[in-house]
């Protein structure tokens, strides 16, 4: 694999930037975010947005060193983990819905996981909270693969007996969003969770560029920006496709997910936001605490956490090639979004230091 050295000078000086009439307040974000394009990723998208009302929408740096091609706001970039918050977002419109609820038994939506166990089912909140003591797919599942999909996920976890007695323990859990996913779309009677949110989500939003495995129809692959890995300015191509949906996989780019933040900041997709910010409780009915001294624990695929006295919503996402971090102060209402080809960078102490730079 070919490496790639960007100097310093470079780094600060000749990158192609690309802009959207930036508020010229935010200057200082252009200053916070240089210091580590080309240097910790070859290109990044950043969102500054207050109460919804875009503030900062800019791209900087590269989406393929090859090409030299820029990252623009329409850039799409793999959102990683932080794809969690659409897969739990769809849960809490089919429980405000009435189509489930958070005791929804998992086995009851999907024949295959309706099996005994030794503890109570899994329910679809055990799933949302990270609670539903699962294996992890990514360690255990022999012979995965990029085409491991959904159903053989779902098959081998059928088979796995749990970890613990759900409900009981906190433990990230990429494979009860995979599980998530697929009772989500057995309940809805979609083909996949591609098709629930595109319905529920990226289409009422006007989300155009936004797929999930894929770049939506009629958006060309080249607008995904090439994933590395590296830093110090030497980076090479970083990327290992997955077919999975639920814990990641989620195509978008910056100017899409400006309208998906103005929607959670004005409440248009949920008779109630606010309880995607809510903790999740265990069977004992003790507020979930994540072990990370964060005090707050976890809500709808949001991490809930305290800094400098204020209260926040974050989730950080890193695959091959990629990385990303969205963070919302829920007392101020500013948000952040940053997104990154590079797997090595440090999104959100990005993300931190670009809220910290807006006057």
């Amino acid at each position: 694999m070919r490496a790639f050295l960007y100097p310093l000078l470079i780094v600060l000086g000749a990158l192609p930037i690309s802009s959207e009439a930036a508020d010229p307040r935010l200057r200082a974000v252009d200053a916070v975010v240089e210091e580590v394009v080309g240097v910790d990723a070859p290109g990044v998208a950043v969102l500054v947005s207050a109460e919804g009302r875009v503030r900062h929408l800019q791209g900087y740096g590269l989406a393929d060193l090859d090409a030299e091609t820029p990252v623009t706001p329409d850039t799409l970039f793999d959102l990683a983990s932080v794809s969690k918050q659409m897969t739990a977002l769809a849960t809490a419109m089919l429980v405000e819905d009435g189509t489930l609820t958070l005791e929804t038994e998992v086995g009851s939506l999907i024949k295959a996981f309706d099996v005994p166990d030794e503890h109570r089912p899994v329910t679809v909140g055990d799933l949302v909270y990270h609670l539903g003591a699962l294996p992890d797919y990514w360690n255990e599942l022999e012979g995965f693969g990029p085409r491991t999909d959904n159903a053989a996920v779902v098959d081998w976890l059928s088979a796995m007996p749990l970890r613990r007695a759900p409900g009981t323990r906190y433990e990230y859990s990429n494979s009860g969003y995979v599980l998530l996913a697929s009772a989500l779309a057995a309940a809805e009677g979609t083909t996949d969770l591609r098709a629930l949110l595109q319905q529920r989500v990226w289409q009422p939003l006007g989300m155009k560029s936004t797929g999930l495995v894929k770049p939506p129809a009629g958006v060309p692959a080249s607008r995904v920006a090439r994933g590395y890995k590296g830093s110090e300015g030497e980076f090479e191509v970083s990327r290992s496709p997955s077919v999975l949906q639920g814990d990641g996989s989620v195509l978008s780019s910056i100017r899409d997910l400006a309208r998906y933040e103005a929607a959670l900041a004005d409440g248009s997709l949920l008779d109630d936001t606010d309880a995607l910010f809510v903790n999740g409780r265990y069977d004992n009915d003790r507020p979930i605490d994540d072990g990370e001294g964060s005090k707050a624990g976890y809500g709808y695929g949001w991490s809930l956490y305290q800094r400098g006295g204020e209260r926040y919503a974050g989730h950080a996402g890193s695959w091959m090639g990629t990385a990303a971090y969205y963070q919302r102060n829920l007392d101020t209402g500013l948000s952040v979004i940053v997104l990154a080809n590079g797997e090595d960078i440090d999104t959100q102490s990005l993300a931190e230091a670009v809220a910290d730079a807006v006057p």
